[in-house]
């Protein structure tokens, strides 16, 4: 083993620099104001940080603990830290709310259900609209954001709530409704699927829908038949519209920045479903299986559904695959492969 020699004579192991401090108080001390000369030990050092933790603020379960007003305004653009549990992006570009509130058009006195508003970037253009908002949002943060900014506004209700818990017809009082948003990923699908639903039970609540979701999602969402995106969710969105890809807004608009690019999508709700649905369950069961085993052939697939009709005596091209069947056709489909025993 190679040795060095210091000036003192002795020798030292290569690569391993030794100092001795200024002064016989170093950081630890001073925070914990001993000024004991004795060298520190690993167990000593554990031993003081214990103490600043004894010694600093307590907190009481559930407060928030925010960055200082620093961190605070360069790392979230004045807004708090999101949180990741509910899935939060904050969108800081202004204009791609004005955009968003354009896109969905709401008249003076409509009723506008906002999907997470957080600070109310996109509450402020629908309020200018002359709309009536119900503002939903899961975050106390931001139930307390909103109220400070529009203490008096009486076009506005904040509802302090999950939007997957709430009756969308209770909530807009059985008016026609707008429903906007900027959606958490993670409730996005289960959230269209709740709105379509909705849209199934209660015809012609549901006026328009504009929400910003990730640009995959979207994509999936105003995809047509023949299209590698074209799936389950392509499929139930087109029973009631023509959804469209309306704007692409750069992931970089974002904070945090998020792995993906986002789009606005929008699709004006047609008071009832555009094909005949006369047994609902048979629909949900073709189209879903299908797509269960998308490479297949639906001649190889549809007989592995359960609860299904026969597919004997149905004229129809049963090489195709899933993804080149439009809503029209997978409608028509469920017309014909009702079970025996339920369509009597």
């Amino acid at each position: 083993m190679s040795k060095r020699k210091l000036k003192d004579g002795k020798p030292r192991r290569a690569g391993r620099p030794q100092w001795e401090p200024k002064s016989p108080c170093n950081g630890l001390d001073k925070l914990s104001g001993s000024h004991n000369n004795a060298p520190l030990t690993e167990e000593g050092i554990e031993g003081r940080l214990a103490g600043l933790r004894r010694a600093s603020p307590k907190h009481h379960d559930g407060d928030e603990r925010l960055a200082g007003p620093i961190g605070y305004l360069r790392k979230h653009g004045g807004l708090p830290p999101t949180k990741k549990s509910l899935g939060q992006f904050w969108l800081l570009d202004p204009m791609a709310g004005r955009e968003i509130a354009r896109i969905l058009d709401p008249g003076p006195g409509e009723t506008v259900i906002e999907v997470g508003p957080g600070a109310g970037a996109l509450t402020e253009h629908l309020l200018a609209s002359g709309a009536k908002v119900k503002a939903v949002e899961i975050d106390g943060r931001m139930v307390a954001e909103l109220k400070r900014k529009w203490p008096d506004n009486e076009n506005l209700e904040v509802v302090h709530d999950d939007i997957l818990r709430l009756d969308l017809s209770e909530l807009s009082g059985g008016r026609r409704v707008n429903l906007v948003g900027n959606l958490p990923y993670h409730i996005t699908a289960s959230l269209l699927f709740n709105l379509l639903d909705t849209a199934r039970n209660h015809p012609g609540l549901l006026r328009r829908l504009v929400v910003l979701v990730q640009l995959e999602v979207a994509r999936r969402i105003a995809a047509r038949p023949g299209d590698s995106e074209y799936g389950i969710l392509s499929v139930f969105v087109r029973l009631w519209g023509e959804p469209r890809l309306e704007l692409t807004i750069d992931r970089e608009r974002f904070q945090p920045v998020p792995k993906v690019d986002a789009g606005v999508i929008r699709l004006d709700f047609a008071e009832e479903p555009l094909y005949p649905l006369p047994h609902w369950p048979t629909f949900k069961r073709l189209v879903k299986g299908a797509f269960g085993k998308r490479r297949k052939m639906l001649r190889n697939s549809i007989p592995g559904i359960p609860s299904l009709g026969s597919m004997e005596g149905i004229e129809f091209d049963w090489t195709r695959r899933p993804q080149t069947v439009s809503a029209e056709e997978f409608a028509w489909l469920a017309q014909r492969l009702i079970p025996k025993k339920t369509s009597e």
